[in-house]
């Protein structure tokens, strides 16, 4: 592997950015566990500063396609390190959306049953 630390520390920082913030989504929407939006931004914002904080000394933690790109833009990162950070990223986001369905799966299907919702309709879009 070429770029080991920028792979594990973009992959690592995605996956913690993802699974707070979408985690916080999910536990406002299928528990009612958030009393409003500012709950559910304060755990984005928790789970940003921590995703930072852990990878900052790996990848400088873009832990997000966005800002690799801007980076390369603006000349303060190799073009060939792009592919790199995009293909960490994303790994990390999809590996956090599957934990968060494994966990989360019996209860977006009670969610899903106490509400009508059938997935794959135009409802549940």
């Amino acid at each position: 592997m070429k770029y080991p630390r920028e792979v594990i520390g973009e992959a690592l920082g995605t996956f913690v950015l993802v699974l707070f913030g979408c985690g916080s989504v999910a536990a406002s929407v299928l528990f009612e566990a958030h009393q409003g939006l500012m709950q559910v931004a304060l755990s984005c914002g928790i789970g940003v500063t921590l995703a930072i904080y852990l990878t900052r000394h790996l990848s400088c933690a873009h832990i997000n396609p966005a800002v690799s790109l801007a980076m390369v833009v603006g000349g303060r990162m190799s073009v060939r390190k792009l592919p790199v950070y995009l293909i960490a990223q994303f790994a990390g986001a999809i590996l956090a959306a599957l934990t968060l369905y494994v966990l989360l799966a019996p209860s977006i299907t009670a969610y899903e049953n106490a509400h009508g919702i059938i997935r794959g309709t135009t409802e549940s879009v």
